[in-house]
């Protein structure tokens, strides 16, 4: 939740999907704001730069900046929102609403809303795990990878949090230890990978997965050093669920073969080596 000097500026939630001819609120919750200050509302649609549509005043005014920003009205009872009446497949983009820090002399942006036009169900990811075993050689770098990958999925759009057991504690990975790719073609995959010394590899971890959008589709998965092999995706009547793997003693199939040699790690390694990580993992 972004904030300066005191005031927060909050989009949640990061995904609507709405049909068409449908009315919807693209959400700003804002403190704080002084009485001669402005929240800016951006939108941008793929492929294209951020443009402004209007600007609100704390008292409810309105300035639009172009005609498409017509198609919007602010409620005064939810005073910064955005409301949209007749939703049409044209207004389907990511809105930030933004503030004014006259102290820097910028803007500090909310997090963002992507609002999806379609009458498309929402379809929970299905979620492959690759947990390095006991056999498995660490690469040249003494590292071994913990993997998860989140596919066949509407929306598109998955949130990775792992974790780490400290004694009795969970306490969170550093940002330096993971990685995550997103394949587009021919259908989007995110993987998220947490790379860790092979004496670690033993430890108890546990990765969050968040499938944005989708009121059910928070799942945890205990990850261990062991084998596993990838789930099979929620069936056509289940539209909520986030499936997880079962463990077993097979290593994951149709996903990534052999050991964890052919996983590369290691900061500089990676940034190098990135395009044929895609190709013999993800390809």
């Amino acid at each position: 939740m972004p904030a300066v000097l005191g005031v927060t500026l909050d989009q949640s939630p990061k995904v609507l999907i709405k049909g068409k001819g449908k009315t919807v609120y693209l959400p700003c919750k804002v403190t704080g704001l002084g009485s001669s200050d402005y929240i800016h509302w951006y939108q941008m649609k793929d492929g294209e730069a951020p443009s402004r549509l209007l600007y609100i005043s704390q008292g409810g005014s309105v300035a639009r900046d172009t005609s498409e920003a017509n198609d919007f009205t602010v409620d005064k009872t939810k005073l910064y929102d955005l409301k949209l009446s007749n939703t049409q497949e044209n207004h389907a983009a990511v809105y930030f609403c933004a503030y004014w820090d006259t102290s820097s002399d910028k803007k500090v942006f909310g997090s963002g809303t992507r609002l999806y036009v379609t009458d498309k169900a929402i379809k929970a990811p299905t979620l492959s795990r690759y947990l390095p075993s006991e056999k498995d050689k660490s690469d040249k770098h003494g590292k071994k990878t913990l993997l998860i990958q989140a596919s066949d999925m509407f929306p598109d759009l998955v949130k990775f949090v792992w974790k780490r057991k400290d004694g009795e504690k969970w306490t969170d990975v550093s940002e330096g230890e993971v990685l995550e790719q997103r394949n587009g073609s021919p259908a989007v995959t995110v993987t998220s990978m947490l790379i860790v010394d092979k004496d670690k590899a033993k430890n108890d971890y546990q990765c969050t997965v968040t499938h944005e959008g989708n009121t059910a589709g928070t799942k945890t998965l205990e990850m261990k050093e062991e084998n596993s092999k990838p789930t099979k995706g929620p069936t056509d009547g289940d539209q909520n669920s986030v499936t997880c793997p079962p463990s077993t003693e097979e290593p994951i199939t149709n996903q990534i073969s052999g050991d964890s040699e052919q996983i590369p790690s290691g900061g500089a390694y990676w940034k190098e080596n990135m395009q044929q990580f895609n190709h013999s993992v993800i390809g």
